[in-house]
This record gives structure tokens, sequence and C-alpha cells, in this order.
């Protein structure tokens, strides 16, 4: 048999849940703020590094392209 609730109780039921999912919104928000922040970071690393790299890299292909080209004598 289903179970009849006051109008007091539904209130109460009613600002419990909006609590709840209040608080879950907020957490939410903040583990949120923290993969975009933690995003960033690893971007951030990312880029330095490939900027670190890039001289190594294209250099090693540049060798590699101009002993392709020039012929040795």
């Amino acid at each position: 048999m289903a179970k009849i609730y006051t109008r007091r109780e539904v209130r109460r039921r009613k600002v419990n849940f909006q609590i709840f999912a209040g608080i879950y919104d907020f957490v939410s928000i903040v583990l949120g703020l923290i993969v975009i922040i933690a995003c960033v970071i690893l971007l951030s690393s990312l880029v330095s590094w490939v900027l670190k790299d890039a001289p190594v890299t294209f250099s090693s292909l540049w060798d590699i392209f101009m002993s392709a080209i020039i012929v040795p004598q």
C-alpha cells in the first residue's frame, strides 16, 4: 500500500532534495574546474616540450634531407 505524506513531509523532502541538488552542483563545478586546470597544465607542458624538441627534430630531418639531395663528390 502506498504511503501517504502530509504537506509538511512533502515540503521537507522537497527542501532536502533541493539542498542535495545544490551541494551536488557545487561539487561538480569544483571538480570541473580542477579538471580544466589540470588540462591547461598538461597542454602548457606539451607546448613547452614541443618548442624545446622542435629544433632538434628539424635539425636531424634537415640533415637527412640535405644528405639525400646533395651528392657527395
